[in-house]
């Protein structure tokens, strides 16, 4: 259903995807007050992912600057691929921001996104994302502290940055160039894998891609290794085992061609055999539980993130 004034024109639409949200969303909204700018609007796409009480019926979606609210419910179990797609649909401004429920945008995010589209020199093939701070707090971990350094980092200026660096969250790109790609998967229905697959399309399109540290948005899912690494462990066995099947040119993605069933010869069996023994259970739960309690040092983060995808990865090539 359609609320406001769908007669004005919005620069950027922000698009957002939710399922049974709570104070993190209400904080996200907030968040939106603060993006006000002289000669700037934008629209609010919400998609209701099937929440067991009805997102209207908990939240003003009429934020401060606003000029058009677009509020989609689905039904069923959750299908974030589906609900992005839906919220593409129901957009109308030629810019699509993708952005998380549990996202507090820092001021002049959305007017950031709409400027460097404005001056686009890709041809309105360009990709931006901006930071997604997870040590946003005094009390933040070292988990926390060592996850903001991947794909990227949060420093640093715009900068061109690999297409598999691509995360939605904080992330906009031209609707049309959206639908040239195909949009979503929405075959990929367990966590994670979405965005990159979706990335890599867009690549194929003749998408460029850039970051920009500096349209800060903080995260406020005080994700822990532990459910991280089970995170990683899914996304393994389902969205990344998918993607690679379907696009088997992006065999070595995460270190999926360490343990690849098609590599043939001594040094492969050995590198594949040394790869399972690491990630095998005995040596895993002891790392997990060693940096749960001690936090370092930090590159075994990485193995833990790494080792759970190749995880669930190699789980699905028994």
């Amino acid at each position: 259903m359609s609320l406001g004034m769908p007669d004005l024109r919005p620069s950027v639409s922000v698009q957002v995807p939710v399922r049974d949200p709570g104070a993190a969303f209400a904080a996200f909204l907030g968040s939106l007050s603060l993006q006000e700018r002289p000669g700037f609007s934008y629209e609010l796409v919400v998609v209701d992912d099937g929440s067991r009480i009805p997102v209207g019926d908990s939240f003003d979606l009429h934020p401060p600057g606003c000029v058009r609210t677009e509020l989609v419910r689905i039904e069923g179990t959750g299908n974030r691929p589906r609900a992005r797609n839906a919220a593409l649909e129901a957009s109308t401004a030629p810019i699509a921001f993708m952005t998380d429920a549990d996202l507090r945008l820092a001021p002049g995010v959305l007017a950031g996104h709409a400027a460097f589209h404005s001056r686009d020199g890709a041809d309105g093939r360009a990709v931006l994302r901006g930071s997604r701070v997870n040590a946003w707090s005094l009390s933040s971990t070292r988990w926390q502290r060592w996850f903001d350094t991947r794909a990227g980092g949060n420093d640093g200026t715009l900068s061109a940055m690999p297409w598999r660096h691509f995360v939605t969250g904080n992330a906009s790109l031209p609707r049309t160039l959206a639908f040239e790609a195909g949009c979503f998967d929405e075959a990929i229905t367990h966590y994670g894998g979405e965005d990159t697959e979706f990335a890599y399309r867009l690549f194929l399109a003749g998408a460029s891609f850039f970051r920009d540290p500096a349209l800060r948005a903080d995260h406020l899912d005080d994700v822990t290794v532990r459910r991280h690494s089970s995170k990683m462990e899914e996304y393994g066995a389902t969205g990344l085992f998918y993607t690679v099947t379907k696009h088997p040119d992006l065999e070595g993605l995460l270190g999926t061609g360490w343990v690849s069933p098609r590599a043939r010869g001594a040094v492969s069996s050995i590198r594949a055999a040394a790869v399972k023994a690491a990630i095998s259970d005995p040596v895993y739960r002891l790392v997990l539980a060693w940096m749960s309690r001690v936090g370092r040092p930090a590159f075994l983060f990485t193995y833990l993130s790494v080792g759970a995808c190749l995880r669930g990865y190699t789980g699905r090539l028994r």
